[in-house]
């Protein structure tokens, strides 16, 4: 399944690199496909590494992580 995308700023891949669970808006450069309230997105860093995958929120709390795998495991939902 291909899911639009979410990419992050420069630098901002950081606390994702430590497993932290959630992608603030300030940190969204911008995103490729339509995003909508609850869409699953992939996540990638600035320079196009993949990230995981999140689950897209409206406001300042904008990706809850969902797995930081090569792919989510939609089973688990």
């Amino acid at each position: 399944m291909a899911y639009s995308s979410i990419i992050l700023k420069k630098g901002k891949q950081e606390p994702l690199l430590r497993k932290h669970p959630w992608i603030f808006s300030g940190a969204i450069h911008h995103h490729e496909g339509e995003v909508n309230v609850g869409d699953i997105v992939a996540v990638y860093s600035f320079d196009r590494q993949l990230m995981g995958y999140g689950l897209f929120e409206e406001g300042s709390l904008a990706v809850k992580m969902i797995s930081f795998e090569t792919s989510p495991d939609e089973e688990d939902f």
